[in-house]
């Protein structure tokens, strides 16, 4: 397996130098960032870099990426990738660590506007009622989940480039209007259409394309599934019952907290009024009636929106959130949103097979081996 290696590449995906690390660790989630930790030792070599550290990592300014030579694609594998967010410089130790976030970071500092406020913008009142149309205040898409997402980001990069690739449109008859006065993060509104009962899940990929320069391509899909390690598929499933697999059940962690089966949604409020939404679970084999209430959707002013948040938090409550760590080899190729059914024997769950959705994955440099974070399919 070849070494993994960090690359610094500009705000827009320049490639820029080649960064000596002493370790680093990495987190992918599905519908979230992610993260990438590096920890950086002052020796000769580092003091080589041109210009210095100090006035070459510039937060927002640049993206790390940590990758190795797959030769089975003959291609770079990007483990992870995004911008600085944070450092910190340890003196005493000379040592420097660096955080940074992932490709769905880049809409976190973009907000939802349409890009004609930018030469139209007055600073001062803003009314719109039944005489005072929206006009550049409202920002409407249509298609697909995915044209949507796409619209939000592109939209975004009206305002000032970004080193992110789009999917083609779709079509479709889904419709979003975005109120530019709710000054909204896009990130925020990526966030909303994944929770969605029917909603995508949604990735930021990174890839370096063959010059060299780096982007994250978009990824909105009702399932993303890059592998699927099934019975009686092409991969095979998992053993973690039979020895040399390199697949090993860590633990479970069973929570109830988040489990209910009527779910209250209170949206936007026009007025004196408050819009609001009720789903009832009438075939829960829950014992309890238990009731809980979403109010993170107060910008939602449409009712079959607020019944699809409330139909989402219905079918993620009706099960114990059960989690499954499993280690595997670095030679599974595992991705957020993998597939994988599961042998194993074990003294709490007894001999079964598991049908698992991958939903986090982490590795470090100083290991061949994956942590997974993952859930049973529905």
């Amino acid at each position: 397996m070849d070494p993994l290696v960090i690359d610094v590449f500009d705000a827009l995906g320049s490639p820029m130098f080649r960064l000596p690390y002493t370790s680093c660790n990495w987190s992918d989630t599905i519908n979230d960032p992610g993260s990438l930790n590096v920890d950086v030792t002052y020796t000769t070599t580092t003091m080589k870099v041109p210009k210095g550290l100090y006035n070459q990592l510039k937060l927002w300014g640049v993206i790390l990426a940590a990758h190795r030579y797959d030769p089975a694609t003959d291609s770079e594998d990007v483990k992870h990738a995004g911008p600085l967010v944070d450092y910190r410089w340890d003196a005493k130790g000379r040592r420097l660590s660096l955080l940074c976030g992932g490709g769905w970071s880049l809409t976190s500092v973009r907000l939802v506007l349409n890009h004609a406020l930018d030469t139209g913008w007055v600073d001062g009142d803003v009314l719109v009622d039944d005489e005072h149309p929206a006009g550049a205040w409202a920002l409407t898409l249509t298609g697909s989940y995915s044209d949507i997402a796409r619209g939000l980001v592109a939209e975004a990069m009206k305002w000032g480039a970004l080193p992110i690739t789009l999917p083609p449109v779709q079509g479709g008859t889904r419709t979003r209007t975005y109120s530019g006065y709710d000054v909204a993060k896009v990130a925020d509104r990526l966030d909303d259409l994944a929770k969605l009962a029917d909603g995508d899940e949604i990735r930021f990929d990174p890839r370096i394309r063959p010059d060299g320069s780096l982007t994250f391509d978009l990824r909105s899909q009702p399932e993303i599934v890059d592998h699927a390690w099934l019975e009686g598929g092409t991969l095979g499933a998992w053993h973690a019952d039979l020895p040399g697999q390199r697949i090993v059940l860590s633990s479970v962690d069973g929570k109830g907290s988040g489990m209910t089966n009527q779910v209250y949604v209170i949206g936007g409020k026009h007025g004196d009024k408050t819009v609001m939404a009720r789903v009832t679970d009438k075939h829960s084999a829950l014992p309890l009636l238990i009731q809980s209430a979403d109010t993170t959707h107060t910008t939602a002013s449409e009712l079959a929106t607020l019944r699809q948040y409330a139909q989402s938090g219905i079918a993620y409550g009706a099960y114990p959130d059960e989690t499954y760590s499993i280690e595997a080899g670095e030679e599974y190729p595992v991705r957020p949103g993998d597939q994988a059914d599961m042998w194993v024997e074990d003294d709490f769950l007894g001999e079964r097979m598991l049908k698992l959705k991958v939903t986090d994955v982490s590795g470090s440099s100083d290991s061949d081996w994956l942590t997974i974070q993952a859930r049973e399919r529905s």
